[in-house]
């Protein structure tokens, strides 16, 4: 990573030059159901949040508010709000690149909280994000758009941008990255994207019989109590460049090493300004 960045620096000194260093501070409680490994996610993007937030005070919006939980004590009724950060949708500064961070788990009035520190290299955007729609579903229905899935779930995407573009969609699971679309089958860089238009990805139409054989459909499982995965999803007006992926005629699925895949993310940051970045952290459960 060291080497990228010099050479970033001789490359585009004027996009390196605006990079902070930033650090940032979140815990959240351990409710019920949730694995340590969530807490901890959870706490990090709050974390990041946080170190955007006090870095760059008059550029960062509030992320949207998502109810995780409704608790009655007693005679007392208490509502817990957590953020959910889905990168840049809501914020015109970015996160680049984590550097360290730290864990912690305390036990307080008999509650588990988990905090996070976080280190990392942040920038303001030069460009305003765009106002896409990405949601992901357990149903080919908007009305089943979810981040909590089960076992045996289907998986859909559904995507809509302002302006006409290109679109990666990767996914993260155990150390790996595998490319969600362009589907394994189609020799495309990027999917095209018409401007106003909704796509519903990973859904074959059985109407057209040639798209339906190159659509891969996608079942979760889950070889824990609870697995917790990141989709990337990647959107430019401008063309994207091609991941350092290979074929892996195991999985059958186009794969890259993490490290190498952030590496390549960076670079495609720092080279395309407009290029909006989703995080999808989603959770899938044994039934």
């Amino acid at each position: 990573m060291r080497s990228l960045w010099a050479a970033l620096w001789g490359v585009s000194g004027f996009l390196a030059a605006q990079v902070k260093v930033v650090s940032g501070f979140a815990e959240v409680e351990l409710l019920p159901g949730w694995s340590l490994e969530r807490a901890q996610r959870q706490a990090q993007n709050l974390a990041i949040l946080q170190a955007l937030q006090s870095a760059f005070p008059s550029e960062v919006g509030q992320a949207s508010k998502y109810l995780l939980s409704n608790r009655t004590e007693g005679k007392e009724a208490r509502t817990t709000t957590y953020f959910y950060l889905t990168a840049d949708q809501y914020l015109t500064a970015e996160w680049l690149e984590t550097l360290d961070v730290r864990f912690d788990r305390q036990v307080r009035k008999g509650q588990v909280w988990v905090s996070c520190k976080v280190k990392g290299r942040a920038r303001r955007r030069t460009v305003p994000p765009l106002p896409l729609e990405v949601r992901p579903l357990r149903c080919r229905d908007t009305s089943c758009t979810t981040t909590d899935f089960w076992a045996g779930d289907p998986f859909y995407l559904y995507f809509r941008a302002p302006v006409a573009g290109y679109l990666q969609v990767f996914w993260e699971d155990s150390g790996r990255i595998y490319r969600l679309l362009p589907y394994q089958q189609q020799r495309l860089m990027a999917w095209p994207i018409r401007p106003d238009t909704a796509y519903l990805f990973f859904a074959p139409d059985a109407r057209r019989r040639s798209e339906a054989f190159a659509v891969d459909e996608l079942i979760l499982t889950a070889e824990k109590p609870e697995v917790l995965h990141r989709v990337y999803v990647l959107f430019s007006s401008q063309p994207l460049g091609a991941p350092p992926e290979r074929f892996d005629p195991t999985s059958g699925f186009h794969t890259i090493d993490l490290a190498a895949f952030q590496e390549w993310l960076l670079s495609e940051r720092l080279r395309l300004p407009e290029l909006n970045v989703r995080f999808l952290d989603l959770s899938v459960r044994q039934r």
